[in-house]
Parts: structure tokens; C-alpha cells; sequence
């Protein structure tokens, strides 16, 4: 086996204690996966990283210029490995198109990486080569070391040595071999895909996040959108589903995704229980429809989407997350689901793990996954399960596709077996807002004056000339409460704690306990993004509501704190 000769010095080590004994070795292999997967966890630069096969065009070209420029032959070396790195700067194309790095096993525990650029632009990732090493002091530790060339200058291996081991040395201490995590993006062509989101976000993303009008973070919505749109159609470019006739986007929301998968030329619509602001201004071209989705009607056989749509997509469809694989079954079409809230077939999911079979115990959002899968599993769907790269807790998808023998011959039994014959009740259309508002106002006063009362003669503490009153338990103000006023705060989804917090100018409420508002306080103030800024149908900003009356000045024996001129509210 032909070698460097290069001389390595560290520059960084430090040991792993665990509690129990563990297979070092493995726990080594692991990290070293983790590092070459996860690129863009370490630098900011990359967005991804894309393993090169053997048989790759490549793969014979980045080794010759390996040799050229390392002076020695890497083919016969432990667990040779080529790994390309796709950037973000794409816009002053500063670094590389054809950055890779070649990394192999000089010892069990001990790994070399060397990067390579295939022109003279600049590599986004590190630009000098370095090992990765470790040892094994006990049974129960590994001891982690980082190492570099002795004649390449300190300067270059500074972010390696903070920021890049910390990680690392994070993810050694976190590591958990019982589990298996889901690659992102594995089922598709990575480098096809970042193709595609970039051309949405440069071409449209931006100007939609300049001129965005919902109450929702654009930065986020719009690109995670962009984000789902270049999945969709990379799986259909790569052949995982066909090109849709027509889809249909179940709970399409602000009915973004419709758009940008209508710009890459997809046909479809989008439909919603409630329209949004954004369909009538930025999206009035878009099929974007307010309409109540009825899934039994679609089991029995009833026409209920457009003729000839062949693709369902599900992206955060709440309570119809699980009626979309059963609704496609009908149909005879393919699905695409990213599950969110969890909800089985009529009312929120209960993780009670009968379907987990010997799997350990799971959180709530990964059983419902879980169960969300054997419900198109059982349907006859064969069913693809990848997690995506976009900015969102909720990633995991699955793609349903009809296999080449067909669904479930029974899928009308099949159906009626899962949902036991019940009815599926949709959400209303007009959004309840149960906050403890929709008391009736002379009651909501009777409560709060009641609560005030009680806080204020808590303490005679005085400051300044205004009684402050005390600080009291939670507890103890829900005791004064008769059950008829708790019952009206719980039948609006809330308690005393909510019905507190909507009184912000009375109270103010602080770790189970609750006092009163004192505005002369300093109070910390938080720049609102523009974004969160309340605006009307036409995207300017709305004019500032009618000011409330003062309760102090009211109710309080020493009135107003802050006196009318200083008081946000009306005198």
C-alpha cells in the first residue's frame, strides 16, 4: 500500500466518558459517517454532501489528480471514499463546482482526508488535508484527536480546531447505535435537487419573501416551500413516481407550494377549508380553491376532485393526514405526505404503540409516522420514507406508490375495517378563537375585577404612592373561583392562566404566579419583524386599533400608575 509521507502533529484532543461499555470502534466508525454526511453542520458554506460511487465518471479523475497532487496512490487504502460537496455561493462564484475531498482509513482508528478541486476556484470546505483519530483508553471512553500536516501553517486549521471539533466531539458524546437515523434527501439526486431550489429561490423565492402579506415568517414559509416544490419534482425527474396528470394539494393553506410546483410546470390546484389573504393579491392566478374536503365521499365512490388527477399531496394536512393514502387507494394515484399534527381517521391520534410491534418506545409524532405508514402499507401502497432539508421540525415524508401488481384487492373492506364505519366530521370553516375572549363581557369583567381585587389586597406594599398589591399562587386565585367561572374558562380551551394573560394590562403573570401590571416598570421591547406587522388585503399596514379603557383608572384607589399622558390606554 503506497503512503504519504507527510508527518502529522495534533491540535486538538479530548476523551469521551460514558457509563456504560461500548464498542469504541464502532462509536469511531459512526463519527467519521457522521462527518462526511453532515458537512453543512461544520461550515455554512456547504448545503450538502454527495458520496461518489467506484463506477462514477469521476471517480478515476479526482484519484489521477489526487496522485498528482499528494505525490502517492490512496487505491489499495482502507475504506476508500470520495465525497463532493455542493456550495451555496452560487451567486459570486467564488468557490468550486467541483470541490471533493478523499478520505480512507490509515489505522482501524485513524482517518485522512485530502481535498481535491477539478478546476482553480477555491474549495468550500477545508482547503488543507487532516486526520481524524482516536483511541481507546477503557471499555467505558473514547478519546477523540485531531491532527495536521506539521509543515502546513496553524492559520489554516483554526475553525477545524474550535468550531469543527467542538461539533464533533458533541455528536461523539450524543451517539446512540440502537438508533437509526433517516438520511436526508436519500432517495433522490442530490446535486439535481440543489439545482432546482436554487433557481426557486433566486427566481421567485425572494421576490415572494419581499412581498409576502401573511402573518407568517416569509423567510421561513417561502423557502421551506421552495424547498418541498424541488423534492417533488426531483422525485418525479428520477423516476420514484410519474409526472402527474393533475395534482391536487390537500390543505394547501397559503396555496404557495401550488405555485411554485405550477413554475416548474406541474399542473394542479390547490384547496383549502378557508381562503387566505395571499389568494386574492400575489396567488389570484393560481387555481387555488376554498372548498371543505369530504374523504368519504371520495371511499364511496362519489366524484369530488377534478377528473383525471393522478397525485395527492398532503403537506401538513392536520386531521386529513391520514384519509390521504386512502383517498389516493380510491383513487387509483400516487401520494406524496409530509404528516405534521397527529390525528387518526376522527379526532387526535393516541399513541397506544399496538402498531410499533417489538419496535422500542417512540415519541408521539414518531408513532403517529409510524402508523401513518401501515395505513398506506395495508392499502396495497408501497411506500417510500425519506426526510427533507428544510428549515422545519416536521420533515419526514412518505411517498405512496402503486406497485406494479396493483393496490389491495379488498380496499373498500380494507377501508371500512380501519375506520370501523365511522363518519369523518371536517373542520369548520370560521376558525373559533377559544383564548376565553368568547366569554360574555360582563362576565369576563365580573372575573377579572374579582382577581384584581383579591391580588390588590394581597399587600399593602406601596411604591411611589401606588398600592401594588401581592404576589399570589395560581393556585390560589383559581380557589376563588366559583365552578361556574372555571367551567366557562375550560370550555373556551383555556384556564385561569389564559384568562390572565388576555388581561395583559391588569396583570401580569410570572412562573405560577400572578401580580399586577405596573407600567412604570422597564419593560423589555422587541423589534418586530416586518413581517409579523399586521396588514390589510392590499399589503399596507393597518392603521393601529382603537385604544381600550384604562382599568386603573377605573378601578384602582390610586388610579392610574403612569398617570393619562403616559398611559397606551384611553382615559
Amino acid at each position: 500500500m503506497s503512503t504519504s509521507n507527510t508527518i502529522w502533529r495534533l491540535i486538538v484532543e479530548q476523551t469521551a466518558e460514558y457509563g456504560q461499555i461500548i464498542d469504541g470502534k464502532a462509536y469511531f466508525d459512526k463519527l467519521v459517517s457522521l462527518w462526511k454526511e453532515y458537512p453543512n453542520a461544520i461550515s455554512n458554506r456547504i448545503t450538502t454532501s454527495v458520496p461518489i460511487d467506484e463506477d462514477a465518471p469521476q471517480w478515476e479523475e479526482i484519484l489521477s489528480n489526487f496522485e498528482k497532487e499528494y505525490k502517492f496512490c490512496p487505491r489499495e487504502c482502507s475504506e476508500l471514499s470520495i465525497t463532493k460537496f455542493i456550495h451555496r455561493d452560487h451567486m459570486n462564484r467564488k468557490f468550486s463546482d467541483n470541490a471533493y475531498e478523499v478520505s480512507f482509513y490509515q489505522e482501524e482508528l485513524l482517518v485522512q482526508f485530502y481535498p481535491i478541486v477539478l478546476d482553480h476556484m477555491k474549495h468550500p470546505h477545508f482547503e488543507r488535508p487532516y486526520q481524524i483519530g482516536g483511541q481507546l483508553p477503557s471499555d467505558t471512553s473514547v478519546h477523540l484527536q485531531f491532527f495536521k500536516p506539521i509543515d502546513e501553517e496553524d492559520r489554516y486549521y483554526e475553525y477545524l480546531k474550535t468550531f469543527g471539533f467542538k461539533t464533533v466531539f458533541t455528536w461523539l458524546k450524543g451517539i446512540d447505535l440502537s438508533k437509526t437515523s433517516r438520511k436526508t434527501n436519500s432517495l433522490i439526486d442530490k446535486e439535481s435537487y440543489n439545482r432546482i431550489y436554487r433557481q426557486l429561490r433566486e427566481d421567485y423565492g425572494r421576490q415572494l419573501v419581499e412581498g409576502w402579506t401573511e402573518n407568517s415568517n416569509p423567510q421561513k414559509t417561502v423557502f421551506e416551500d421552495c424547498g418541498i416544490a424541488a423534492y417533488i419534482n426531483e422525485i418525479i425527474n428520477g423516476g420514484l413516481i410519474p409526472k402527474p396528470n393533475k395534482f391536487v394539494d390537500i390543505g394547501c393553506g397559503n396555496g404557495l407550494l401550488v405555485h411554485l410546483l405550477n413554475l416548474t410546470g406541474l399542473s394542479g390546484y390547490g384547496i383549502d377549508v378557508r381562503s387566505r389573504k395571499l389568494w386574492k393579491t400575489t396567488l389570484k392566478h393560481v387555481d387555488l380553491r376554498e372548498s371543505t374536503v369530504e374523504p368519504q365521499v371520495i371511499v364511496d365512490n362519489e366524484p369530488h376532485f377534478d377528473q383525471g388527477v393522478d397525485l395527492l399531496i398532503g403537506n401538513h394536512s392536520d386531521e386529513l393526514t391520514p384519509w390521504i393514502p386512502v383517498m389516493a387507494a380510491k383513487l387509483n394515484c400516487n401520494f406524496f405526505l409530509i404528516p405534521c399534527c397527529p390525528f387518526d381517521f376522527f379526532g387526535k391520534y393516541k399513541n397506544n404503540g399496538s402498531h410499533l410491534g417489538q419496535k422500542r418506545m417512540v415519541s408521539q409524532y414518531e408513532s403517529f409516522f409510524e402508523w401513518t405508514v401501515t395505513v398506506a402499507e395495508r392499502l396495497g401502497f408501497d411506500c417510500q420514507l425519506d426526510r427533507l432539508a428544510i428549515p422545519s421540525t416536521k420533515r419526514l415524508c412518505i411517498i405512496g406508490r402503486i406497485p406494479p401488481h396493483g393496490l389491495c384487492p379488498n380496499i373498500a373492506e380494507t377501508i371500512e375495517l380501519m375506520t370501523q364505519g365511522q363518519k369523518f366530521v371536517a373542520r369548520p370553516r370560521a376558525i373559533k378563537n377559544n383564548n376565553c375572549m368568547n366569554i360574555p363581557v360582563s362576565e369576563r369583567d365580573r372575573m377579572a375585577k374579582k382577581l384584581f381585587d383579591y391580588v390588590l389586597k394581597a399587600s399593602d406594599e406601596v411604591r411611589d404612592g401606588w398600592h401594588c398589591g401581592g404576589e399570589v399562587p395560581l393556585a390560589e386565585l383559581a380557589a376563588i373561583l366559583t365552578d361556574e367561572d372555571k367551567k366557562m374558562m375550560k370550555d373556551q380551551d383555556g384556564g385561569l392562566q389564559t384568562f390572565l394573560r388576555n388581561h395583559h394590562q391588569i396583570f401580569h403573570v410570572y412562573q405560577a404566579t400572578c401580580r399586577l401590571r405596573d407600567f412604570r416598570q422597564p419593560q423589555v421591547k422587541r423589534d418586530r419583524p416586518a413581517w409579523s406587522k399586521k396588514r390589510n388585503s392590499d399589503g399596507e399596514k393597518e392603521a393601529p386599533r382603537k385604544k381600550m379603557p384604562c382599568f386603573m383608572a377605573l378601578y384602582h384607589p390610586d388610579g392610574c400608575a403612569v398617570g393619562p399622558e403616559a398611559c397606551r390606554y384611553e382615559h
